[in-house]
């Protein structure tokens, strides 16, 4: 049993890794994938301010979505290795997303701490399931739902930069003219480093919040927010 109680530990910093693993993303970009995934639970774990807060969950999506990790500490997480699926279905990943933070919050306990929780969306292309994906985001960002996240959206290869920038609260980037590996692989980074950064600043008691570094290889979008 923990010596703390639930009102002395830290306020947890949920974090859920959306990504597009449509059939688009064989080769190359899955490779990227499955090499930098388990490199940034490794650099979690360096950094004990980051590894006392960050609580990590990974939902891939294509034609149906799934939570192939569940909300956890990373010292107790075995990264899944994904695979390319069929086709692409913006609309089952927000759904799923939600209900990988429902859930990973809910088993958090009764009276445990938790910052506003963000999800990291990735995808290579453009939704092409007959369903709507626009009444499923705005659940997963509703501020008035206790489970309500920001979502940061990246965007590459045939992706469309309209609609990445439509699937962000704040965030949207594009990887500009990028081997698709390389821009897993720099799109990862740079969540890595989010993570790492806002963890810093929760720890620190800053009011800053969800913070987004500088990468030389993404382009910022306009956002449009209502």
């Amino acid at each position: 049993m923990s010596q703390f109680s639930q009102s002395e530990r830290p306020a947890v910093f949920p974090v859920c890794l959306l990504i597009d693993v449509s059939g688009s993303m064989s080769g190359g970009p899955m490779a990227a994938m499955n090499t930098a995934l388990p490199a940034m639970q490794r650099a979690i774990l360096d950094d004990p301010t980051t590894g006392e807060i960050a609580r990590v969950s990974v939902v891939t999506f294509s034609d149906t979505a799934a939570c192939v990790l569940p909300l956890s500490d990373m010292a107790h997480a075995r990264m899944p290795t994904l695979s390319p699926q069929g086709g692409t279905d913006f609309a089952e990943g927000f759904r799923v997303g939600r209900e990988a933070l429902v859930d990973g919050i809910g088993a958090l306990g009764r009276g445990a701490r938790y910052h506003r929780p963000v999800v990291f969306f990735l995808s290579d292309g453009q939704h092409n399931s007959s369903q709507s994906w626009k009444s499923g985001f705005d659940r997963l960002r509703s501020k008035e739902d206790k489970y309500g996240a920001e979502v940061v959206s990246f965007g590459f290869g045939q992706a469309n930069r309209d609609v990445i920038a439509q699937v962000s609260t704040r965030h949207a980037f594009f990887a500009e003219d990028m081997d698709p590996a390389v821009a897993v692989k720099e799109i990862l980074h740079t969540v890595l480093m989010s993570i790492k950064t806002t963890s810093g600043s929760f720890q620190a008691g800053g009011a800053a919040g969800l913070t987004i570094p500088e990468s030389t290889g993404l382009t910022p979008l306009p956002v449009f927010t209502n």
